[in-house]
């Protein structure tokens, strides 16, 4: 088996959260804010943030529910659309993450493929 050549760092972090979409963006942001003496990561699997806003680009896609339900409160959805379209959902992602620094804390090419708990020593390990 070859090896990563982007590994999970070693560096003893805080807080790791595992996804460069909606819900890690929006966690990031929160710890930021209100635990700023936290350190922390964004591991992304892949090459770029969005989650599904980034993988799925067939013709046509869009959110299934209203932005104001899955926007962030930080940030208020505009322009105010019902349902936006996948290819504005992620430039808003991108916004988000460039305004407010999130983009920097995340590490992109680190899937993450277990966890485990050393009780002893009260970390987890990534793989």
């Amino acid at each position: 088996m070859a090896e990563n050549p982007y590994p999970i760092p070693s560096k003893r972090l805080d807080v790791v959260i595992i996804g460069a979409g909606l819900s890690g963006l929006g966690a990031a942001y929160r710890l930021q804010t209100e635990c700023p003496d936290h350190s922390y990561a964004i591991l992304e699997g892949r090459a770029s943030l969005g989650g599904t806003w980034d993988q799925f680009k067939y013709p046509g896609i869009r959110s299934d529910s209203p932005m104001i339900c899955f926007g962030f409160g930080f940030k208020p959805y505009k322009p105010y659309t019902h349902l936006a379209e996948g290819r504005e959902i992620l430039e808003y992602m991108r916004q988000v993450a460039e305004e407010n620094r999130l983009d920097r804390r995340i590490l992109y090419h680190r899937k993450v493929t277990s966890m485990s708990w050393d009780s002893t020593a009260r970390v987890w390990a990534l793989d």
